[in-house]
């Protein structure tokens, strides 16, 4: 296996890291009385990756794009969870 593919295989996995602990997270806000400090970590976390995202779309040099792409979603992902906690009804 070549450098490109090892690299890839560990984004993934971590990837599919953070999404398990993004979702853990998740739960934990829409448990709490007051959610108000869980959204704020999903959107700084998003955000960050977003950045991060940009930075390697920016580069765009093999595999620097795929890589962006990856972490753009995840990005995106704790953006909407974000979101959906932020909306959670009044208890």
């Amino acid at each position: 296996m070549d450098k490109t593919t090892i690299l890839l295989i560990v984004l993934c996995l971590a990837l599919g890291l953070h999404y398990v602990s993004q979702k853990a997270l998740l739960k934990k806000g829409w448990e709490s009385d007051d959610p108000k400090k869980y959204v704020n970590r999903f959107m700084i976390n998003g955000a960050g990756l977003i950045v991060i995202a940009v930075a390697a779309l920016v580069a765009a040099k093999p595999p620097f794009g795929l890589f962006g792409i990856l972490v753009f979603i995840e990005g995106a992902v704790c953006v909407t969870f974000g979101r959906k906690l932020s909306k959670k009804p009044k208890a």
